[in-house]
């Protein structure tokens, strides 16, 4: 097995996906991917930054088997925003048992998901449910959505219209025509859907709306859904 040296990531190049290491006690910079080995040998999600110290083998310039030693800790300035960020949204009635500095963390090496969407989901309510199917193959979808909007709108039931792309919804009898089904865009098939719970939320005077955000909705106060977005928890629509 050849040996392993121990670097100090010194810089990050984003633009071709490589962080330069320089050896501890010696001289020289050498790269390697911007994405760590873990025990098990698989990639990490989370990405070395600059101060990170690693293990691995170098061969020439380039560096494999890359694991961290030690991770160095996210700029204060990442921190301090998610501190308000918390503060704001305890603020707001959501208050999170979870310490800015991980949160940071994995904000500043730019992890999937979201540990504080993770978090917040059981006061958010979201209108898909990805992680469990498809929406088109979710059958909880509508039982869940009314159990959520029934929270803020008493006596709320959605049920579809059996062999076609409608909702009959009450109170009042109401029957919403959906819009075509498309496997690349289910938030088309509700939209209108939707629209109608909205108006019916308003008129009842609720704070919380299904707002838009990537791929779904999220039942929440509007401000708290943009404090969200705005600080990279949720991502927002595309612009057209």
């Amino acid at each position: 097995m050849p040996p392993t040296d121990t670097f100090v990531v010194e810089d990050i190049n984003e633009a071709h996906g490589f962080a330069r290491l320089r050896a501890e006690g010696g001289s020289g910079l050498a790269h390697c991917g911007l994405f760590p080995e873990l025990p098990d040998g698989e990639l990490s999600p989370l990405r070395l930054q600059v101060g990170d110290r690693v293990s691995g083998v170098r061969r020439g310039q380039t560096v494999s088997q890359v694991q961290w030693l030690a991770q160095a800790e996210p700029p204060r300035e990442w921190v301090q925003r998610v501190e308000e960020l918390l503060r704001r949204l305890a603020d707001r009635g959501l208050p999170v048992s979870l310490a800015p500095e991980p949160i940071a963390n994995h904000q500043w090496r730019e992890g999937p998901g979201s540990p504080l969407l993770d978090a917040l989901k059981p006061h958010l309510r979201l209108f898909f449910d990805w992680e469990r199917a498809h929406p088109f193959e979710d059958e909880r979808l509508l039982d869940r959505v009314e159990k959520a909007t029934a929270e803020h709108l008493p006596g709320f039931s959605v049920l579809p219209v059996p062999g076609v792309a409608r909702f009959r919804v009450e109170p009042g009898s109401h029957v919403i025509s959906g819009g075509e089904p498309d496997w690349e865009n289910p938030m088309g098939l509700f939209e209108l859907l939707v629209e109608h719970i909205n108006q019916e939320l308003g008129r009842a005077g609720a704070s919380v709306r299904w707002s838009p955000v990537h791929d779904n909705w999220v039942l929440a106060d509007q401000d708290v859904v943009g404090l969200l977005v705005a600080n990279g928890v949720l991502q927002g629509q595309a612009s057209a």
